[in-house]
């Protein structure tokens, strides 16, 4: 059985550098069609979702807030502000960084203390720390990946399955 810290950690730092990898592709992208990397940035799948660059802001957001919640730890001071190529850049590199320091002792056995959820305006429900990593940060985390990538292919950027899912298989 997967430990709290298999669940969390590793699951993370694949997300986020799926993204990296996702951004590196959207750079690629924009400079073969002569458009400006902050037209994806921009982009968004409906008018009511957040562009792009936001997805990124979130995802490197629910990883810090995860060493946050379960370790009792303050991480290190990331300043989620614009999001431009540059700071996208940014948040996934020092949210790694971040994150490789995250020691297994520090989450396995947290399983059972009670964290708070950001699940609207005012409502913040309290968990289980392993039902906020299951219910919670992973669907999220899926989400913005999948939005990201999403994004990317309504654009037309030649993306495919490989490029979201191969950060998380390991092969023996």
């Amino acid at each position: 059985m997967a430990s709290l810290y298999d669940l969390t950690i590793p699951f993370l730092t694949n997300a986020l550098k799926a993204e990296q990898h996702l951004l590196e592709k959207a750079e690629s992208f924009a400079a073969e069609k002569g458009i400006t990397v902050d037209e994806l940035l921009e982009a968004r799948l409906a008018p009511d979702m957040w562009p792009l660059s936001q997805q990124i802001v979130i995802s490197s957001l629910h990883a810090t807030m995860c060493v946050l919640k379960i370790t009792g730890t303050t991480p290190n001071k990331v300043d989620f502000g614009t999001a431009s190529l540059e700071n996208s850049k940014k948040f996934l590199s020092e949210t790694l960084e971040t994150l490789s320091k995250v020691k297994p002792e520090e989450i396995n056995g947290q399983e059972a203390k009670i964290v708070k959820a950001q699940l609207g305006p005012n409502y913040e429900p309290e968990m289980t720390v392993l039902n906020y990593v299951t219910g919670y940060l992973q669907p999220n985390v899926y989400f913005h990946l999948a939005a990201l990538y999403n994004i990317l292919r309504t654009k037309g950027a030649a993306v495919g399955k490989k490029d979201y899912i191969s950060t998380f298989i390991k092969l023996a």
